[in-house]
């Protein structure tokens, strides 16, 4: 769907929030956000997460990323920009980063990536971020997109119960 030769955008946030509900944080939701948004794909993504605000903004665009390898493989997606409002996760790809020391984890999987999808990390104003606006102001749809209707909708669904899942650990 992205213009051949030029990258797709991206939004990411990592979120520190307070939990409000008391059983939440009984039962160890975390009170972190995870957050990447796909604007022209109409995706926006949103998970519970503990760690700090750092781990949390890397958490997203590492999520952002494998999301793009793997659901939107048949997209052949091979450029990304970026667009974070945290400052101190874009100067984290400077030399010398304390965020990205060599021989971490967190390298490994930048690295890991980088061979798949080639990315440039750029700061956006919080107030453009496109994380930080409502799902209704998604289109249900990407443009140019038609949806095949299955005949038998009673077939076609299932009733299952999908228990709440507690996010994830960064």
């Amino acid at each position: 769907m992205a213009i051949s030769g030029k990258p797709m955008q991206a939004y990411i946030s990592g979120v520190a929030r307070p939990l409000a509900d008391q059983y939440l944080q009984a039962n160890g939701f975390g009170q972190g956000m995870v957050l990447f948004a796909l604007p022209e794909y109409g995706i926006l993504f949103k998970c519970l997460a503990k760690g700090k605000l750092i781990d949390l903004e890397f958490g997203a665009f590492f999520a952002l990323l494998k999301f793009v390898e793997t659901s939107l493989a048949a997209e052949k997606i091979t450029a990304l920009t970026v667009l974070s409002s945290n400052p101190e996760f874009v100067f984290s790809f400077s030399p010398q980063s304390r965020h990205l020391p060599p021989g971490s984890e967190r390298e490994r999987l930048l690295n890991e990536h980088a061979a798949k999808v080639k990315f440039t990390v750029s700061y956006i104003e919080p107030t453009r971020n496109q994380t930080r606006i409502s799902p209704v102001d998604y289109p249900s749809m990407p443009e140019g997109k038609t949806v095949k209707l299955k005949s038998k909708l009673a077939e076609s669904s299932v009733a299952a119960f999908k228990p709440i899942q507690k996010g994830i650990k960064i």
